[in-house]
């Protein structure tokens, strides 16, 4: 299986493509070598495209899991974080 990939959604554009924040957030189901993954990107413009930095992560379905789980578990501090003056 070659590298595949195919972009789910993002963060920071608006509905016309634009980009809301410097560095949007791609998200993107992608295969390498036979393993698949959930990779969460920031990308920047260039070349009249969207490309990506070395600023993300590449997680494997467990890890998508577990990430969900730490995410409920703890979002109401979370919230009082944002919410701190």
């Amino acid at each position: 299986m070659e590298e595949d990939k195919k972009t789910i959604a993002t963060m920071g554009l608006d509905s016309s493509g634009a980009p809301l924040v410097k560095e949007p957030i791609f998200i993107s189901l992608s295969s390498y070598k036979n393993s698949k993954y959930l990779d969460i990107r920031k990308h920047y413009f260039a070349d009249d495209q969207w490309l990506p930095t070395k600023k993300g992560v590449t997680l494997q379905y467990s890890q998508i899991n577990e990430l969900q789980q730490i995410l409920n578990d703890h979002a109401d501090e979370i919230k009082s974080w944002f919410d701190e003056q």
